[in-house]
C-alpha cells in the first residue's frame, strides 16, 4: 500500500501531467480535428493520440515502477501486483470533436484493482479535480478559490440530480440503459448525460450529483473519477453493491446516502418492474 506521503508526491506530479496533456487538447479544441471511427458512435482523434503519447511518456518517465494502461494504441492490462495508472487521453472525445466544452484527461491510480488516487483535468472547462483515498479530495479552479470535495446530502431520488450515460453499441444491444434511463428520469429531479464519465463522477465527489450510473465502461473511464469519489466520501460499487471492479463496466456512484436507494432503482429498471 502506498503511505500518505507517497499519495501527495504521486497526485501533485500527476496534476502536472495532465495540465500538459490538457495544453494538447486546447490546441485542437473548436477547430473540427480529424475524426476517425472504431465504432458508429466511437470517434478518435489525432489529440486523442497525441495526449496519450505524452501522458504514457511521462507517467513512465515519473513512475518506473508502475504499470499503465490506456485506451488508445496498446491497452492491455497489467497482471502483476504493480500501481497501475489507467489513462484516457481524451474522456469525451464526441464532446471533445464537436467543440463541446465536457471533455477531461483522466487518470487513475490503483493498487491491486482499487482505485486510490485520481486527477480529472477538464481544460476548456478551467477545472481541475485531484483526490486520494485517506487526503480528501479538491476541485481547482482558474476562476475561484480551490474548493474541498465534498458529496451532497440528499437523501431521496425524489430530491435528487443524477447523472447517467450510454454504450457506444446502443444502435445495436438491448443492454443499452434506456429502459433504466426512463424509470429513474420519472422518479428523480432530473438525470443529466454529458457525455464523460471521469467528469460525471467528479460532480459526484463535489456534490453537485447526488448520485451516477452507468454500463460498459473500460477501467480507464472509471478509475481516476471513482477515486475521487471514494477520497471526498462518497460510495462507488458495482450494480450488485458490491466493491467497484474495474473490469466488470458497471459502475454505481452517489453521495452515500441515497446509494441503495439507486441500486434498487437500477435494479427494479434492469428487472424491468
Amino acid at each position: 500500500m502506498l503511505d500518505a506521503h507517497e499519495l501527495t508526491a504521486i497526485r501533485d506530479t500527476a496534476l502536472g501531467i495532465a495540465r500538459e496533456a490538457g495544453t494538447i487538447l486546447m490546441s485542437g479544441w473548436r477547430t473540427r480535428p480529424v475524426i476517425s471511427k472504431k465504432g458508429a458512435t466511437d470517434l478518435v482523434t489525432d489529440f486523442d493520440l497525441r495526449s496519450e503519447t505524452l501522458l504514457r511518456e511521462r507517467l513512465a518517465r515519473a513512475f518506473p515502477a508502475h504499470g499503465v494502461v490506456a485506451e488508445e494504441g496498446s491497452a492491455r492490462d497489467v497482471v502483476d501486483d504493480r500501481p497501475v495508472w489507467y489513462v484516457d487521453p481524451i474522456d469525451g472525445t464526441t464532446n471533445f470533436a464537436h467543440g463541446h466544452a465536457f471533455f477531461a484527461v483522466s487518470l487513475g491510480l490503483a493498487t491491486r484493482g482499487e482505485p486510490v488516487l485520481g486527477v480529472v483535468h477538464a481544460p476548456a472547462l478551467q477545472t481541475t479535480y485531484v483526490g486520494a483515498v485517506g487526503l480528501g479530495a479538491l476541485r481547482l479552479s482558474a476562476t475561484r478559490d480551490d474548493e474541498v470535495c465534498l458529496p451532497s446530502r440528499t437523501a431521496t431520488l425524489d430530491d435528487a440530480l443524477l447523472a447517467t450515460g450510454f454504450p457506444y453499441d446502443r444502435r445495436t444491444s438491448a443492454e443499452n440503459n434506456l429502459r433504466e434511463f426512463a424509470a429513474i428520469k420519472l422518479r428523480s429531479q432530473g438525470v443529466r448525460r454529458c457525455g464523460a464519465a471521469s467528469l460525471d463522477l467528479c460532480l459526484v465527489a463535489d456534490g453537485t450529483y447526488d448520485g451516477y450510473w452507468e454500463q460498459k465502461l473500460a477501467p480507464w473511464d472509471l478509475a481516476g473519477g471513482s477515486a475521487i469519489v471514494r477520497a471526498a466520501g462518497g460510495r462507488v460499487t458495482g450494480y450488485d453493491g458490491a466493491a467497484l471492479d474495474l473490469h466488470a463496466g458497471r459502475a454505481i456512484a452517489s453521495n452515500g446516502v441515497l446509494h441503495d436507494a439507486l441500486l434498487a432503482a437500477v435494479a427494479e429498471a434492469r428487472a424491468g418492474r
